[in-house]
């Protein structure tokens, strides 16, 4: 293996009980130069998201384990994340020498957009579920 890979991880929450049948962690090799983007979508490409029925599911983006270091929002909606950092930034950039990690937790059927601009503004999250 080259010096150039370096190992990351990818977890998501379940979205049903059928869905906890086997476990969502994988692993898989990236490179300290890979935009975030291209990372979160081999994450992505190891780990799938759970397709939800009526094609709308909304996940965030968690990068130092569940809950913890959200860098945006991810929804089955849309064809690549928005951000709440520089969609240039790079591996190497986000994690330093740690391993490159990323959990996807789901959010259920909230408007992904404002889901977004809450964590943009620093406000509580609209509820899971949209009425």
């Amino acid at each position: 293996m080259s010096i150039d890979h370096r190992r990351a991880t990818v977890d998501r929450d379940s979205v049903c009980a059928g869905d906890d049948c086997k476990s969502h962690e994988a692993a898989f090799f990236t490179t300290p130069h890979r935009s975030i983007v291209e990372f979160l979508l081999e994450a992505i490409h190891v780990s799938p998201l759970a397709g939800i029925a009526g094609g709308q599911a909304t996940w965030l983006i968690d990068t130092k384990g569940y809950g913890e270091g959200c860098i945006g929002v991810i929804a089955q909606q849309w064809s690549t994340p928005r951000l709440l950092i520089p969609e240039g930034t790079t591996v190497e950039e986000l994690f330093g020498e740690m391993e490159a990690t990323v959990y996807f937790r789901y959010w259920c059927q909230a408007a992904p957009e404002a889901v977004f601009e809450a964590l943009k503004a620093g406000e509580e999250l609209p509820p899971r579920v949209t009425p």
